[in-house]
């Protein structure tokens, strides 16, 4: 059963000030203010850097202790920035404890490592947690942010159903799927004409 996840969308009016502070690449305005909120809702110390074109903003990144990258689009009134995160920002924690209960409700004992720390991803993509017994649980983000699990506690079924973790693979094999049908379907179209049936009796 699904259930409500978190999500993470960030929109923080900050004001530009003195942009001769951000020619000289020291902290811009906009990077602390996207850094401070960030830290404080994740907790965690995190930094952020903005490509600056005439002064004005083209793109930023934020980026966790552990190397993990957060996109942040921004606009801009020429008064105050806004931006806000790229993507569904899932923390471990709320995932560890999503399949922590998915274990105990199967009586089974095992840690969870949903490493690392904050997850940043697309509706629709799989974030994967290892488990203690050599398996995998798999949790599947909504647009929403509801979740759905699925548990591979045999680590053979895991290590197959791994090959699937990656967005990317995932989308390929749906792609060569989709191909298959649409050549089978043009296959059984020609095969439902006889193969006499240009043949014209006497």
């Amino acid at each position: 059963m699904p259930s409500k996840h978190l999500i993470f969308w960030a929109l923080t009016l900050v004001s530009c000030g003195d942009q001769k502070g951000s020619e000289t690449r020291r902290r811009s305005p906009l990077e602390t203010g996207i850094a401070r909120d960030l830290t404080e809702r994740l907790k965690v110390p995190v930094s952020a850097s903005c490509t600056l074109i005439a002064g004005m903003a083209s793109k930023c990144e934020a980026s966790l202790g552990d190397g993990t990258k957060i996109p942040i689009e921004v606009r801009s009134d020429k008064k105050d920035w806004a931006w806000r995160v790229v993507g569904i920002v899932v923390e471990e924690q709320e995932i560890a404890s999503q399949v922590k209960a998915a274990l105990a409700d199967l009586h089974v004992d095992q840690r969870v490592d949903c490493a690392p720390r904050v997850h940043v991803v697309a509706a629709g993509d799989r974030i994967a947690c290892k488990l203690s017994g050599g398996g995998l649980a798999f949790l599947q983000i909504a647009a929403d942010g509801t979740t759905s699990l699925e548990l591979a506690l045999d680590p053979a079924a895991a290590s197959a159903r791994g090959e699937l973790v990656t967005p990317d693979k995932e989308r390929e094999l749906f792609e060569v799927s989709k191909s298959l049908e649409s050549r089978e379907g043009q296959s059984d179209g020609e095969e439902e004409v006889p193969s006499d049936a240009g043949t014209v009796a006497p």
